[in-house]
């Protein structure tokens, strides 16, 4: 039985996982044994550029710490990352495989945020910013199929396959 253990208590973040787990190694969820704890991630309430990196590295390894004996230690952090002079919203996925003794690293596709709304998300946050918009859930500003669950199923998905490597 595969055990995997998961630096979140978000519903969302763990369906994700899950779903990932489950198609990527082509396995039902009744054949894997998932765990989760809330772990802080050590940087900034929004994190920006490398330190959503870092947030995710740091969650990993509070897991590890945290919970023993399992395959796969998974976290996620999402953060705003800067190309091109562009802003966009992406979830890091960070994952420890206890087998091989390495890290794997996805990142979700982004959607972009105006140049010109990032000071306000800096001194706030994306949740307050998107708020102050009139938007209440991440549906409403990307539609059913890009939820964050979804993201971080194809960023954790990711994350395995470089395992591959």
């Amino acid at each position: 039985m595969l055990k995997v253990a998961i630096a979140t208590r978000s519903a969302e973040k763990i369906a994700g996982v899950k779903e990932a787990i489950s198609r990527f190694f082509q396995m039902n969820e009744s054949e894997i044994e998932f765990y989760s704890e809330s772990v802080g991630s050590g940087v900034s309430e929004q994190p920006f550029g490398d330190e959503t990196y870092e947030g995710a590295l740091n969650r990993v390894n509070g897991v590890r710490d945290t919970i023993r004996g399992m395959d796969f230690y998974i976290s996620c952090e999402a953060g705003i990352e800067k190309a091109f002079g562009q802003y966009f919203n992406v979830q890091v996925v960070c994952i420890f495989e206890t087998n091989s003794q390495s890290f794997f690293w996805g990142k979700s596709a982004g959607w972009t945020i105006p140049s010109k709304d990032i000071e306000t998300i800096r001194n706030s946050n994306l949740d307050s910013y998107l708020r102050g918009k009139g938007i209440t859930s991440i549906e409403q500003l990307l539609g059913t199929s890009h939820t964050r669950r979804a993201a971080v199923a194809q960023a954790t998905e990711l994350a395995l396959a470089s395992g591959k490597l």
